[in-house]
């Protein structure tokens, strides 16, 4: 049977047994089977995790790496039932095991898959793994360097590995990697490893266990947090579970977003209705303290890494839908790009290397701009890192609870900011359909607005200069003159 725990489908016949879990507290028979990793008993190593290791945090997500029949899994879902379990396993029969486990210790807060079944944007704030050290050095490290490159800014890690079989060279290239690593203890030839992730951004704002409550009783459900999401860039975005169901919950700050809120709810119903592809609104409220949320519900999907003609189709008929709302004039796109052309920026200094271009972008526009055309819905920041496709096709746009009123073509020069240089079909499809929703005048304002904004952001992220002069010159390709 060597080597079968790792292999999708398992050769030979499952056959069963039950196996005692017993810990402070839990007490279980766990049913394994042939061909699963631990048959015979709850492995050594995994009672050293299970023993030593911390518990999740209330309101956290974590994963289980190479789980098998989920002793793992289990106990941590039963140790803090606000907190989502990942038990993640190749192994199908081991998965079905897990499957089993949980449900007869009446669970729903753990979610057995396979690996690429998790959602590719979560991001979990620990990781535990008995990892499955006899597929080999290489294998090994490749397994552990992808899911800990998973792990939210402040997370952690907790692997437990047997002394004889390398856990203190494991221990030495997790170090090396990037992954600072610590022996957090060592019990009957096992060493638990403390995994810590590298800082890469702020932590995002915490889900506390009172705010958690208040989205239960909103909602009428009791949920658990399943991870975090990344693409947020100053939100905390969360992917919560009940059951089967999944729910996307954001933390917004500041008093302004408990109307803007409510305006959205109503903004989604609308768009909803005439066909537009945004999941739709399960609750919003205020959590106290200027911080309210926002759960929507969870769509499947991936980000495109870029447009290709058959999306784009289907991101202009998505734009299409805009002309059937009359959003709430609060918030007036055109207005703020009219002020932003006509203020200050007229008199910033730019880096010798970026005047020109800034000078470029100028010369597309009369001066004072007039007024830009405004009534329609505007997402405000449509690129691609708002779609979510499935099978190439465009499932969802998301993230659009900052819009306002303007002009269509703000959103269609936005998204044309995200095309390649070599997708020039689908720029010129972006481009005459930009113009078409105003005109010439306006479509080169937005361009204007896109191309100064993006010189702009060298201030902020000097290391970046030569990719933003490089973002600046395709698009004042776009220009029409």
């Amino acid at each position: 049977m060597a080597g079968e725990y790792w292999q999708r489908e398992p050769s030979g016949l499952a056959r069963e047994r039950m196996v005692a879990l017993d810990l402070p507290g839990i007490s279980l028979e766990l049913a394994t089977a042939s061909g699963v990793f631990g048959a015979q008993r709850v492995d050594h190593g995994t009672m050293v995790l299970l023993r030593r290791a911390p518990i999740p945090a209330a309101c956290s997500g974590v994963v289980d790496v190479g789980t098998g029949y989920g002793p793992i899994a289990v106990a941590m879902g039963l140790r803090q039932p606000s907190a989502g379990v990942w038990a993640v396993d190749v192994n199908r029969r081991a998965l079905e095991l897990t499957r089993r486990n949980a449900a007869s210790a009446a669970l729903a807060n753990v979610v057995a898959v396979e690996p690429e079944q998790v959602p590719a944007a979560l991001r979990f704030d620990r990781l535990y793994s008995n990892p499955p050290v006899k597929i080999g050095r290489e294998e090994l490290h490749s397994l552990l360097g992808g899911w800990l490159g998973r792990l939210a800014t402040d997370g952690d890690a907790y692997l437990v590995v047997k002394q004889s079989m390398g856990a203190d060279g494991l221990g030495r290239w997790l170090t090396e990697a990037g992954y600072p690593t610590v022996r957090s203890a060592s019990k009957q030839g096992y060493r638990l490893l403390h995994v810590t992730a590298p800082p890469r951004r702020r932590p995002q704002d915490a889900l506390t266990a009172d705010d958690l409550a208040v989205v239960n009783r909103a909602t009428g459900q009791r949920w658990s947090v399943l991870g975090r999401l990344s693409g947020g860039r100053s939100d905390s975005v969360q992917l919560l579970g009940s059951g089967p169901a999944r729910m996307v919950l954001k933390i917004k700050r500041g008093a302004w977003w408990e109307g803007q809120l409510a305006r959205f709810a109503e903004l989604v119903a609308a768009l909803r209705t005439a066909g537009y592809p945004t999941p739709p609104v399960l609750g919003f409220g205020p959590l106290g303290e200027d911080r309210f949320y926002l759960a929507t519900e969870h769509t499947a999907g991936s980000q495109p890494a870029a447009l290709d003609m058959e999306l784009a189709r289907d991101v202009l008929q998505a734009i299409g839908l805009h002309a059937a709302v009359r959003p709430s004039p609060i918030r007036d796109w055109s207005a703020m790009i009219t002020m932003f052309l006509n203020g200050g920026i007229a008199d910033h200094r730019f880096p010798p290397g970026l005047a020109g271009l800034a000078q470029q972008a100028w010369d597309l526009v009369p001066h004072p701009v007039p007024a830009l055309p405004t009534g329609d819905f505007v997402h405000g920041d449509l690129t691609t890192r708002n779609l979510l496709t499935r099978s190439g096709r465009l499932s969802a746009v998301i993230d659009a609870e900052g819009f306002g009123s303007g002009t269509r073509t703000i959103d269609l020069v936005s998204m044309l900011a995200t095309t390649r240089p070599e997708q020039r079909a689908v720029s010129d499809l972006l481009i005459e359909q930009a113009i078409a929703a105003s005109d010439e005048s306006v479509f080169h304002a937005c361009l204007a607005h896109q191309v100064l904004k993006t010189l702009l952001s060298a201030a902020d992220h000097p290391q970046r200069s030569a990719a933003v002069e490089e973002r600046a010159r395709n698009l004042l390709t776009f220009a029409r003159k």
